[in-house]
């Protein structure tokens, strides 16, 4: 399955026009890997994440979102120089 989301990512990060950021966060209750795709039309969002239970850290789990770049659902996203802003986190572009 990782194979699989690199191999989707990189060829992603190939295309003209499109750009990646990174985020990993951790916490008390989660570890979380964050990956914002910003392609000339669409924007997809791949999250991983561990939930942490009783100190154990359980199996992780995937989710994936996407929208259109102009549709009525797509969140705002602020691109600042190597950064990208999505409602309160904060991605770093792969370079």
């Amino acid at each position: 399955m990782k194979k699989l989301i690199f191999i989707a990512l990189f060829f992603a990060a190939c295309k003209s026009g499109s750009r990646t950021y990174v985020n990993h966060t951790e916490g008390q209750y989660s570890i979380a890997d964050d990956t914002l795709i910003i392609l000339d039309t669409l924007i997809i969002n791949r999250m991983g994440y561990q939930k942490v239970r009783n100190g154990q850290t359980l199996p992780k789990e995937y989710k994936v979102k996407q929208w259109g770049q102009h549709s009525p659902d797509a969140p705002v996203i602020r691109i600042d120089g190597k950064h990208a802003f999505l409602n309160n986190t904060i991605y770093t572009q792969v370079p």
